[in-house]
């Protein structure tokens, strides 16, 4: 039995956007959504895991539709993972997305930006525990082709965008709370053009319906006794600001925004698997100018502990 049975992303790769004209779909950034909380934030040393999610995100388009307008009607963003425990107060983490965009006219996706992240614990005390986040996001992302010419959706940004971010969480019996801030600072990618900096925050609140506390489960005494089934519940806020995009120099008005989600979900685990499984319903759409809305989001992934 391995040192963790659930261990969740901490820093997913969300790849963020849904304005009618004004997307940008590369900006992604490690930043927790709130698929469930163990109250771990780093793993243990040589402890390594992999990921996959599906993320499905819908568009609210209103009736109004320009001669020539590509609307876009949802998205959907398949992330692949792999986080490593340096010692057992420093994880590093490469996250990629694939994104696939749908309009009206048309569908275009390809390969996101890399996210290199890593996560830095500085206090753990009386079931406390902090930590500090730092990486990178680099252009490996693919341009909009022309199928988007009428747009400003983009899949990667071509930029070279500096995080950090802060994490905690809070263990109390079977309840976890745990949360964090990210912000990521975008430069000036492809043409010149700037695809807006973004900052995300999460707070979520999870309950463990069944298996033992994680805390047990870090005890080698306890390890062989745990047992290979659990299954917890959760429900919190998450959100994300996205800037003003700038192009050819012009600043887009039509653009930027923030939105706020409440989350619920779950995650069951049986051994070296765990499966969580997110439903976010937007509660804030704070959009500039004139854009759609966002809808639904739901996200469902697998995590393997190798």
């Amino acid at each position: 039995m391995k040192k963790i049975l659930l261990f969740i992303a901490v820093a997913l790769a969300a790849v963020n956007g849904f304005g009618q004209c004004a997307c940008c779909a590369g900006a992604g950034a490690g930043s927790s959504n709130g698929d469930y909380n163990t109250g771990i934030i780093t793993l243990p040393k040589h402890e390594m895991i992999i990921e996959a999610y599906g993320d499905y995100r819908n568009i609210q388009n209103g009736n109004a539709l320009e001669e020539d307008e590509k609307l876009l009607k949802h998205m959907f963003i398949a992330t692949a993972g792999v986080r490593y425990g340096i010692t057992n107060k420093i994880t590093i983490a490469a996250i990629l997305p694939y994104v696939f965009l749908h309009t009206n006219t048309g569908n275009d996706g390809g390969a996101g930006d890399l996210i290199l992240l890593g996560s830095f614990a500085v206090y753990s005390k009386n079931n406390f525990n902090l930590a500090l986040q730092g990486g990178i996001e680099l252009p490996a992302g693919t341009r909009k082709s022309s199928n988007f010419d009428n747009t400003t959706v983009v899949v990667g940004s071509g930029s070279y965008d500096p995080m950090a971010g802060i994490m905690f969480s809070k263990i109390w019996s079977n309840f976890i709370l745990q949360g964090n801030a990210l912000f990521k600072y975008t430069t000036n990618g492809f043409g010149g053009n700037y695809y807006g900096s973004l900052a995300a925050h999460n707070i979520s609140l999870a309950y463990k319906l069944k298996g033992e506390h994680l805390v047990c489960m870090l005890d080698s005494s306890f390890k062989k006794a745990a047992p290979a089934f659990s299954w917890s519940v959760f429900t919190g806020y998450y959100g994300e600001w996205l800037d003003k995009i700038k192009e050819d120099h012009e600043v887009d008005e039509n653009s930027g925004y923030y939105g706020g989600f409440a989350t619920v979900g779950t995650s069951i685990s049986f051994g070296k698997w765990s499966m969580p499984f997110t439903l976010s319903l937007p509660v804030i759409n704070e959009m500039n100018g004139d854009q759609n809305k966002t809808g639904i989001r739901l996200r469902a992934g697998i995590v393997r502990i190798l």
